[in-house]
């Protein structure tokens, strides 16, 4: 299991080396960070940090934000992964099942807990994240899993592709 995570950490270093996967990464985690921090303070006056500092609490939003980066470079990794594997392989993985769930489950809980959610605002519960144990941190951790899961998982798939075209040559 080890030696299986130490292989996706090596295909995924190769290929964020290469400037095309590596632009595709930078650019999909600033935009995924942009866009989840908008969501968190879409609903706080003024959409003001400072305000949901002092609503939240300091801890709570160097959490939520340091959760928010991760799920933010995660999300910018499986897009890399996920194009190159497009271009590799022509086709679809199932993998994208886990990488969608993550950044959905991320992009939930992005929102003030005592302001209330965007997107859960939609389905008529803007406050959902209030109820929640640990205000909605929970789903962000759970973002963060799918999201590493989903990696695993295409990097491994990117393993075997790159082992069979390698047999296939010789």
């Amino acid at each position: 299991m080890l030696e299986k995570i130490k292989e996706s950490i090596l295909v995924i270093n190769q290929i964020l080396f290469k400037r095309n996967y590596f632009l595709i990464f930078l650019i999909a985690s600033a935009f995924g960070f942009i866009l989840l921090y908008k969501l968190t303070l879409a609903t706080v006056a003024e959409q003001s940090l400072g305000i949901f500092i002092q609503m939240s609490g300091l801890n709570y939003t160097f959490f939520n934000l340091l959760i928010l980066a991760v799920i933010s470079l995660l999300f910018g990794i499986f897009l890399s992964l996920f194009v190159y594997r497009i271009k590799l392989a022509r086709q679809v993985s199932k993998t994208g099942f886990f990488g969608t769930i993550g950044i959905t489950a991320g992009a939930f809980s992005a929102g003030c807990p005592t302001c209330g959610s965007v997107l859960f605002a939609l389905f008529g519960a803007p406050l959902a994240l209030f109820y929640l144990p640990f205000k909605g941190l929970e789903l962000k951790v759970l973002s963060v899993i799918m999201l590493l899961f989903s990696n695993y998982f295409l990097a491994g798939s990117l393993t075997k592709c790159n082992t069979c075209k390698i047999k296939r040559k010789t």
